[in-house]
This record gives C-alpha cells, sequence and structure tokens, in this order.
C-alpha cells in the first residue's frame, strides 16, 4: 500500500507540474516553467491529490460533487499557505505570489487559485482516480516496491540539489554583500581624500562611492551567473522573489541578474 501511495505521489506531482505550467503559460502569455524543483514535479500537488484520495477512498465512501469540491479547495488552500510559510521560512524565498490576485491572503492562497484547485479535486476523484487506481492495485507487489523505491531515489536527489544549489546561492550574496561591506571603509577614506584634494562638495564623494558599489557588486553578481551552470540556472529561477531577509535586496537583484543571462542564453 505505501509503495503505491508513492508512485501516486509521484505521478500526480508530475500531472500537477505540467497543469500548473500550462495553466501559467496561458496567464502569462509566455511559457512559465513552474516548481520548487529541477525535474518536471511540483510535489505539493501530488501531496495534495494524495491527501484527497486517501481521504476520499478510505474514509468517505458516500460523497457527493459538492462536497469534493468545497473539502479540495479549502484543504488546498490550507495546504498552499502552509507550503508557502514554510518555504519562506526555510530560504527566505517564495515561489508563488498572489498578490496582485482578487481575495487573497498574504499573497500565498487567493480564491480564484482555490477554487481551480477544488476543480482539480473533481477532475482527480472522477477522472484520474478511476483510470489510475486500478492500475497501480494491478500491479505485481515487489515490482511496485521496486518502481516506488526508484521513483523516491530520483525525487531524493531532486530535492537534495535544490536545496544546495537555492542554499549555497544564497550564502555566495551574502557573501559578496559582505565582502563589499567589509570593504566600504577604505573605499570611502579613498573617495574622502580626493574629494578633498580636488575641492569637491562631500556629497559629490558620497555619490562616486555609490556609484563604485554598484559597480562592484555589478559585477560580482555577474560572476556568480555566469559561474552556474544551465541546471543550476534552472533551479534558481524557479524563485519568484526573496524576502524576509537582511540581505533580499541582493538577493533579488542577482536572482534578476541569472534570469536575464538565462533570458540572453535563450535568444542567442
Amino acid at each position: 500500500m505505501i509503495s503505491r501511495f508513492m508512485i501516486y505521489f509521484i505521478l500526480l506531482s508530475i500531472l500537477g507540474y505540467f497543469y500548473e505550467c500550462a495553466a501559467m503559460t496561458i496567464w502569462a502569455g509566455k511559457w512559465e516553467n513552474r516548481g520548487f524543483l529541477y525535474g518536471p514535479a511540483i510535489p505539493i500537488y501530488g501531496a495534495g491529490a494524495l491527501f484527497g484520495t486517501i481521504l476520499f477512498e478510505c474514509f468517505y465512501t458516500v460523497y457527493t460533487p459538492l462536497s469534493v469540491f468545497l473539502i479540495s479547495m479549502f484543504a488546498s488552500a490550507v495546504l498552499e499557505y502552509v507550503v508557502h510559510y514554510a518555504l519562506e521560512q526555510a530560504f527566505h524565498a517564495y515561489w508563488w505570489d498572489y498578490s496582485n490576485a482578487p481575495l487573497n491572503i498574504n499573497g500565498r492562497i487567493c480564491l480564484p487559485a482555490s477554487i481551480g484547485f477544488g476543480v482539480a479535486g473533481l477532475i482527480i476523484v472522477y477522472v484520474i482516480n478511476p483510470f489510475l487506481l486500478p492500475i497501480l492495485n494491478s500491479i505485481n507487489g515487489e515490482i511496485c516496491q521496486l518502481i516506488a523505491l526508484i521513483f523516491m531515489g530520483v525525487f531524493a536527489a531532486d530535492l537534495t540539489v535544490t536545496i544546495c544549489v537555492i542554499g549555497g546561492f544564497i550564502r555566495r550574496v551574502e557573501n559578496a554583500e559582505n565582502f563589499l561591506n567589509e570593504h566600504m571603509d577604505s573605499l570611502v577614506s579613498n573617495f574622502l581624500d580626493e574629494s578633498k584634494a580636488i575641492n569637491y562638495r562631500f556629497y559629490s564623494a558620497v555619490d562616486k562611492v555609490e556609484e563604485r558599489r554598484k559597480k562592484m557588486i555589478d559585477a560580482r553578481f555577474e560572476r556568480i551567473a555566469d559561474s552556474y551552470t544551465r541546471t543550476y540556472r534552472r533551479i534558481i529561477s524557479g524563485v519568484k522573489g526573496f524576502r524576509g531577509n537582511r540581505y533580499s535586496i541582493r538577493l533579488n537583484e542577482a536572482l534578476t541578474k541569472i534570469k536575464n543571462r538565462m533570458k540572453r542564453t535563450k535568444d542567442e
């Protein structure tokens, strides 16, 4: 049973990825690569579908389309809010933002998305499960365990790489910012000496310091973007933005550099 749940979780995570990419591409009018992982899977879809399947298959033997829709809508809203909050606490980053959507709560959930998940719950219960569950139940137990182990091994590897890449990106940007801060005293001192030598006003020296600092940080962010492989850039580009971190501004600047680099590479 556990092996079948694992396979179901991975399959619905993959299906959710393609659904999310298609929906966001239609919404934005351009291709949108979605998801937290590098691979074509969004675990929150697999988790939500698995929870709903266990609920309706094991606990509720009698249910109506309305009850499926409402439970799917409210349960998905809770799950989406909790996952968004957890990712933000762990990485100070967010992978989706409903701030511009109507009836949203802290940009983490919104009514239109929750309604969409309610409809998705109907599709899963009445279309996908009647087709998929009999197939899973017909698989030999040992073969099912082997497939589940392979799926979860690949998933675990993808998750590990993604966490390492995001964590490494954050550390590199923080180190770049700290490096500049440590050298700001000498930078300010040099420009102040220059301003006195040629009789500039003080604020002119301050402007020069900020200009030099911006050039230095831009150059370091460009080097960071250049150093990442295409795979790493794709993982990082899945992040919508950073907040709640003392380095959030710099992280967002570096993130923009990477996304621009990916766009230029694609155009070339």
